[in-house]
């Protein structure tokens, strides 16, 4: 009696057994789900968000329109910058990303020199010492390895400018916005700190060309380049 409820109490186990009962269906060749290999957690696809921090190296030329009074101002402001990144996406394809982003630069010291003969400074209300440009646009983001930590990203959007410090009411009075276009470009490594957050390094470059209006109608010109850029990124994706 012992013998036998022993073999009936292994029979009813072994009957709940992983493959009991059960093959791999024939037209599809999949095998049983407890049989299929567990996806790694260490991989770039689904949602994506990117958050980026640092420091870079600023270079802006900027000219009047010839009618200007006095007569044409041209000049360059080089510098340093602090610059960030918002961007947040999804993925559309095995390694590549696709998305909208936020890339920007608020200049932390610089120096102007006038170009040329002429010795005119700018406007006041576009003061060569404040600045605060924008990208804003769709972006690529591709990982040759979806597991690895290399990454090729680029931008393409609008360009704003203006001479205001985020948060300093001292800078608020000047209106003055110069719009256009610019393009990113950058390349990076992370390594994995999560499942599925990834911490790295970026080297990013951005190059816009913008148009404003000062408080006389007297239109500018403006082509900056923000190179190198060094940061440091927090994604999740």
């Amino acid at each position: 009696m012992h013998i036998t409820r022993v073999t009936a109490f292994t029979a009813l186990l072994l009957s709940f057994a992983p493959g009991a009962g059960a093959e791999p269906n024939p037209a599809s060749g999949e095998p049983p789900p407890w049989n299929r290999p567990i996806p790694s957690r260490h991989r770039h696809d689904g949602f994506y968000l990117r958050f980026a921090s640092g420091f870079g190296a600023y270079d802006e030329r900027l000219s009047s329109d010839d009618d200007a009074p006095g007569g044409k101002i041209e000049g360059r402001n080089r510098g340093s910058v602090s610059v960030g990144e918002l961007a947040i996406g999804g993925t559309i394809a095995d390694g590549w990303v696709l998305g909208g982003g936020i890339y920007t630069a608020d200049l932390l010291a610089s120096t102007y020199r006038s170009a040329g003969d002429t010795t005119l400074l700018p406007p006041s209300e576009l003061d060569p010492g404040l600045r605060s440009l924008g990208l804003f646009g769709p972006f690529v983001d591709y990982y040759p390895n979806p597991s690895g930590g290399f990454h090729f990203q680029a931008a393409l959007g609008l360009a704003t400018l203006t001479p205001r410090v985020f948060g300093s009411s001292a800078t608020e009075q000047s209106e003055y916005l110069a719009l256009g276009g610019g393009l990113m470009l950058g390349a990076g490594y992370e390594v994995w700190v999560d499942d599925e957050w990834s911490l790295g390094i970026l080297s990013r470059t951005t190059a816009v060309g913008l148009g404003g209006t000062d408080d006389a109608d007297v239109g500018w010109a403006h082509f900056v380049i923000t190179s190198p850029s060094l940061l440091v990124t927090l994604t999740y994706h």
